[in-house]
């Protein structure tokens, strides 16, 4: 028998770290507020016409809205910003857990308690993915006193990468994220390279992930 595939790219929809403020709004008395309280209202409300069946086309055919969130260190941060989900799908009148979790294992405490990183989150999560940029970043910035590090090219080649990634995959099946979301290997941050990214995606799907996570509908279509 053949397959079917549905023929529309599904968006997610990336916030801002939780660790970044904004006087873009701000308090009664004239104070920032976490930055990704504001993303996380603004993106709700974005995906409500596609939440209540508004439009002739659904980005999401189970009436959810897919939000990936970024440099979480841990369970602790996790749990925070589920329960910021929580708070905005009362504020705007949808079902608990319509607004799902993409969680980025791009940090050091995310990576080594991925699995208990994503417990707080696990009636929501939907996406797991690694990052190479964001979690080599983190290694550099725990050890940039202890001398030079390599080159990216070279970091890249290190067999700490490989466990990496093959950690974020292993974790993704035993909590069964296998069929019911996505397990990734980092996004593509060319846009405009289009033949090296299908060169480079089709790797990801052949080592583990389920899904090839790109930054915009015709990569997607592609």
């Amino acid at each position: 028998g053949g397959i079917t595939l549905p023929g529309r790219v599904v968006l997610l929809v990336r916030n801002v770290g939780i660790h970044l403020y904004t006087d873009a709004v701000t308090t009664a008395d004239g104070q920032e507020i976490p930055e990704h309280f504001l993303d996380m209202m603004v993106t709700g409300l974005a995906t409500l016409h596609d939440i209540k069946g508004l439009s002739k086309v659904k980005n999401s055919r189970a009436g959810s809205a897919y939000i990936v969130r970024p440099k979480m260190h841990g369970p602790e941060e996790v749990a925070m910003v589920s329960e910021l989900f929580t708070r905005a799908e009362e504020a705007l009148g949808v079902d608990k857990n319509t607004f799902k979790m993409g969680i980025m294992d791009e940090e050091r405490r995310t990576t080594v308690n991925l699995y208990e990183s994503m417990r707080p989150a696990r009636e929501r999560v939907v996406f797991i993915n690694t990052g190479f940029l964001d979690r080599t970043g983190d290694e550099i910035h725990t050890s940039m006193e202890a001398g030079p590090v390599l080159p990216k090219a070279e970091i890249k080649k290190q067999p700490w990468i490989v466990g990496y990634e093959n950690n974020n995959v292993d974790v993704g099946f035993k909590a069964a994220l296998d069929g019911k979301g996505q397990i990734g290997k980092g996004m593509w941050a060319a846009p405009d390279n289009m033949r090296q990214m299908l060169t480079e995606k089709i790797g990801h799907p052949k080592s583990g992930a389920n899904t090839a996570w790109v930054p915009s509908p015709t990569a997607a279509t592609l």
